[in-house]
């Protein structure tokens, strides 16, 4: 995202906007604009609710108590699950109506008595503040008992639980507990097998509340956007990025060897502190993302500042920042970054000239010897593999074409996509949730339908048709490596992504933008 909140985005987008065309700028307003412009007015006609809450029956209407806030989300029990100590996770809730998911009491593959039945959703808590947990229950048995525990930061904290019958069939369980100092964050829903002769059990109508005793079931929020979010997001996005556009005129003031070596260090800077995470115990088991939010980003980010810096610095500032972003592709194991990379440096490569030929043979050999011992690659020898996640980006990519079809021009709106998939996702799906679509076009038309895409192959069209005419051979490559990025993930709107093209292209734009007409300038 370009600045939280979006709203703050927007004000300083517009307040720079004002201040760049009192000025001459480097152009490409129009651009951002007719995007802008396409996005926005998809937004405006995208549905508002995409989930349909199902009717609550008569036993949780007929009920008077207060309603409190429910500070579970309406899909808290979509990834429901049973555990042990042998098997793990594993036996899944299955969707049965009427609001409930049936869970098996023996994990499926082993034929073990499952302890524990759990989503792996968390939420914040406060120390000192009472929270009271609560579901309804049915089973096949004749006697059941279970014990709801309080899974926080700092361990399980089994409470008393109240089981009370509200229909035939059916009963309410809850039980409260109190944070203690050092808890911030719960696990629910969260409760022990505790015996019975039950063979399965069914939960729906989860609630979590503030309070020492549970009220009446309300629904909690859906984790839609809002159309003021969604807009304020485009917006500002837009607004950002012409600004950002704009930062060529302040760097053709700098020198390029200053500016190439200073990002250098900056990617330095986030390898050193990838490489404490790789070896650090908090981390162990994870992917390093070094300073950025996600590990992948962190690739994304170090092939494109390393075309930038190539851009600054000429082959041999190129070649090293080349180096260091290979190092981090390796760390993150990024194999998105991978591919892009790859492309990067057959470019970097062609550019040698007549040194190309030489180092040839160290390419080679170094190609030779990976190929020898594919180990040293780690997590990048599975890129060309369709392993789990690979096969699990294809169904999140039917998902995605399923958004597009059923809203074809507007999609589902700006950030929505998590929440259609976790509607729409099929049974068991190897991803639970997921937070994009994992790739460019695909996340653009399920989110902002044919007006986006329409906009963005316009804006797209444009700076390469501009680039084409001034032959901006490396901003080309540049943009052709965004484009090898986006078919596997959806960094593009991410900072280190985004803002890395714009600030290419603004550098590009600087330095043929040098005659009085300013016949170099981007169109609009």
């Amino acid at each position: 995202m370009p600045l939280w909140p979006a709203a703050a985005a927007v004000f300083f987008g517009l307040l720079g906007a004002g201040l760049v065309l009192k000025r001459q700028g480097v152009g490409g307003g129009r651009l951002f604009l007719i995007f802008m412009l396409l996005g926005g007015a998809g937004q405006v006609f995208a549905p508002q609710n995409l989930f349909k809450l199902p009717q609550q029956p008569s036993y949780i209407e007929a009920t008077s108590d207060p309603v409190a806030a429910n500070l579970l989300r309406v899909d808290a029990l979509d990834n429901l699950f049973g555990w042990n100590h042998q098997d793990g996770a594993g036996g899944w809730a299955q969707r049965v109506g009427e609001g409930f998911w049936r869970l098996p009491r023996s994990n499926p593959a082993s034929g073990l008595e499952q302890s524990e039945f759990l989503n792996d959703h968390w939420y914040p808590i406060t120390p000192g503040q009472t929270y009271t947990q609560s579901f309804y229950l049915r089973h096949d048995g004749r006697e059941a008992r279970f014990q709801i525990t309080f899974f926080t930061n700092t361990g399980h904290h089994s409470v008393p639980t109240q089981m009370e019958p509200v229909a035939p069939g059916v009963w309410r369980l809850w039980a409260s507990y109190t944070a203690q100092e050092g808890d911030h964050s719960l696990r629910a829903i969260d409760f022990f097998n505790a015996g019975g002769d039950w063979r399965y059990i069914e939960v729906g109508w989860a609630k979590l509340e503030v309070g020492s005793r549970p009220s009446a079931f309300s629904w909690g929020p859906t984790g839609e956007r809002s159309l003021g979010w969604r807009l304020q997001w485009w917006l500002g996005m837009m607004l950002l990025g012409f600004l950002v556009l704009q930062g060529g005129s302040v760097l053709k003031q700098l020198a390029p060897s200053w500016m190439a070596g200073a990002l250098l260090l900056g990617m330095g800077i986030h390898l050193g502190y990838a490489l404490w995470q790789l070896e650090s115990p908090p981390y162990e088991g994870f992917r390093p993302s070094g300073l950025t939010p996600q590990p992948n980003l962190l690739g994304h980010t170090s092939v494109m500042l390393a075309g930038l810096v190539w851009l600054l610095g000429g082959s041999r500032w190129g070649g090293a920042a080349l180096a260091v972003s290979g190092l981090l592709i390796w760390v993150t194991g990024s194999r998105a970054a991978f591919w892009g990379w790859l492309l990067l440096l057959v470019v970097w490569w062609w550019g040698l000239g007549r040194w190309r030929w030489s180092m040839l043979g160290v390419l080679v050999g170094g190609a030779f010897l990976l190929a020898w011992q594919p180990e040293w690659l780690g997590r990048l020898s599975q890129a060309t593999t369709l392993d789990s996640s690979a096969q699990s980006r294809l169904v999140i990519w039917q998902v995605a074409m399923r958004a597009f079809l059923e809203y074809p021009w507007t999609g589902v709106g700006f950030g929505n996509f998590p929440v259609y998939y976790q509607i729409h996702r099929p049974q068991g799906a190897l991803e639970a949730i997921t937070g994009h679509a994992h790739n460019l076009w695909l996340h653009l038309v399920a989110e902002g339908g044919g007006l986006a895409l329409l906009g963005f192959l316009l804006w797209l069209g444009g700076l390469l048709g501009w680039l084409i005419r001034l032959q901006a051979g490396r901003v080309l490559a540049l943009v052709a490596v965004v484009l090898v990025l986006g078919l596997f993930d959806f960094s593009f709107f991410f900072a280190g992504v985004y803002y890395t093209l714009l600030l290419a292209l603004g550098v590009c734009i600087s330095r043929f933008d040098s005659s009085p007409q300013g016949r170099h300038r981007i169109p609009g």
